[in-house]
């Protein structure tokens, strides 16, 4: 979520413009307790806490499980990507101030890092960033024919969107289908550069006949398309949907 934030530095306070980027950190299964901050900047990475326990079932009757505590502490990039992890966690410092829901520990410029009271930890960068309107694409049932899909990009970072090119991937999902099909990015209204605040559009044209035939009795065969950009952008997300066509031929045994 975009966040405009009164930062507070030596010389004053000043009105400073980030993207918010989590802390990305994956605890093993069954993790409680999980607490991901970032406490401090070290030259272009964020420094902080990734620690959790975990809770063993007792063996026997009556038996009383075993707390495991995981104190870590990790690095991260300015768009918060996980770079290491070493263990032992490093001591929460006092908070500099808050902002909305984020408790800020450090400043790097006009980027800030810290917790989110909703629950992660957070690196305020300011960059070019995009997303998909919708979110993605979700699921859609089509029929053994020519379909097109049109995802909106929203260029909704802090600086304009260098955009590159694109290109989509096609995927079997599911059982019974033994090629996915084909797809190409057919047309684009986004320009080299797409300014902050506004949007564009990809369409992409999905072409499931190359699929010659399906061990479905059904006639359905399961597959999806991924969309991937090549932007100046510190993190990207594909636009993926997924699909079940159906009308396919059924493959002789």
């Amino acid at each position: 979520m975009k966040r405009f934030l009164c930062m507070l530095v030596l010389l004053g306070a000043h009105l400073s413009h980030a993207y918010e980027y989590k802390l990305q950190f994956t605890p093993q299964a069954g993790a409680q307790g999980l607490l991901v901050a970032g406490y401090y900047f070290q030259g272009d990475a964020v420094v902080g806490n990734c620690s959790y326990r975990t809770v063993s079932s007792g063996s026997g009757r009556g038996g009383h499980g075993t707390t495991t505590y995981h104190n870590n502490t990790c690095t991260w990039d300015h768009y918060g990507n996980l770079t290491s992890m070493t263990p032992g966690a490093p001591v929460i410092p006092q908070p500099l101030t808050e902002a909305g829901t984020e408790i800020i520990y450090a400043f790097s410029g006009t980027g800030s890092t810290g917790l989110d009271t909703r629950g992660w930890g957070f690196v305020n960068t300011p960059s070019s960033h995009y997303s998909w309107e919708p979110v993605n694409g979700g699921y859609a049932v089509v029929p053994y024919a020519a379909y097109t899909i049109t995802a909106t990009l929203v260029s909704d970072g802090d600086k304009p969107l260098v955009f590159d090119s694109a290109k989509v991937a096609t995927s079997v999902s599911g059982m019974y289908t033994p090629s996915a099909g084909s797809a190409t990015v057919s047309s684009t209204t986004c320009k080299h550069s797409v300014p902050a605040g506004s949007s564009c559009s990809l369409t992409v044209a999905y072409n499931p006949r190359t699929i010659k035939c399906t061990s479905s009795p059904y006639g359905y065969a399961y597959t999806r398309i991924d969309l991937t950009l090549i932007t100046d952008a510190g993190a990207f997300t594909d636009f993926s949907e997924g699909f079940t066509v159906t009308g396919v031929p059924v493959c002789d045994d």
